[in-house]
C-alpha cells in the first residue's frame, strides 16, 4: 500500500501540478485548487484499493495546510538550515520529506 500511496503522491505533486498552482502558498483559493488535483490519483486507491477514506481526509488536510502556510520554509528557518538562496533545492527536498514522512505514518495505521 505504500508504495501505491507513494505514487499516488508523485504523480499528484508534481504531473498534475502546473505553473500557476505553485502560487498555492499565496492563495486559499489556487491551494484548494492543488489539493483538489493532487487528490485524483489517491482516489483511484480508496475506489479501488481499499485505502480509507479518513486516511485520505487526514493526507489532503496535511497536505493543504502545509502548502498553504509554507510550513516547510518555516521548519527550515526555525532548525537553522542552509537558506533557500544557498540551497535552493532545500525547499522541495524538506517539503517532500514532510509529505512523506505524513503519508508514511498514516499508511502505518490503515
Amino acid at each position: 500500500m505504500l508504495a501505491q500511496l507513494i505514487i499516488a503522491h508523485l504523480v499528484g505533486d508534481f504531473l498534475l501540478q502546473n505553473h500557476w498552482m505553485q502560487a498555492k502558498n499565496r492563495s486559499s483559493f489556487v491551494c484548494s485548487v492543488h489539493v483538489g488535483c493532487y487528490a485524483l490519483p489517491f482516489i483511484i486507491i480508496v475506489c479501488f484499493g481499499g485505502f480509507p477514506v479518513w486516511a485520505l481526509a487526514a493526507i489532503l488536510a496535511q497536505h493543504w495546510t502545509q502548502d498553504r502556510f509554507g510550513l516547510h520554509l518555516r521548519w527550515m528557518w526555525a532548525y537553522r538550515q542552509t537558506p533557500p538562496d544557498k540551497w535552493p533545492v532545500g525547499p522541495l527536498c524538506i517539503d517532500q520529506s514532510w509529505h512523506l514522512a505524513f503519508i508514511g505514518t498514516i499508511s502505518a495505521f490503515c
